[in-house]
């Protein structure tokens, strides 16, 4: 299986099936202990619909509980997507094209 690593925690691993979208982050135990976990985000037939679902994921975060203009919003998207995709960018140029 290939891992693709992305910003803030997620990644797409990548078998002959599918490709998955998930987030690694730090959760708790039942007892209040610090855990790693790990939250699927879901199943996709190609890497565009994994990114893209990826992209939407990080506008919800940048965005949540907010109260904004519509101008503001397009910023936000704009910002948040430019964000993402630069890690994407960075984790490509380790692979050379052959």
């Amino acid at each position: 299986m290939t891992t693709i690593n992305l910003k803030y925690g997620y990644c797409i691993e990548i078998d002959p099936l599918n490709y998955t979208l998930r987030q690694k982050f730090k959760g708790q135990t039942r007892e209040g202990q610090e855990k790693d976990s790990v939250r699927t985000c879901g199943y996709f037939g190609n890497i565009r619909s994994a990114i893209a679902e990826y992209l939407n994921l990080i506008q919800l975060e940048v965005m949540r509980d907010e109260v904004i203009s519509m101008q503001q919003y397009v910023y936000a998207v704009k910002k948040s997507n430019a964000l993402a995709l630069q890690g994407i960018a960075e984790e490509l140029r380790r692979f050379p094209v052959k």
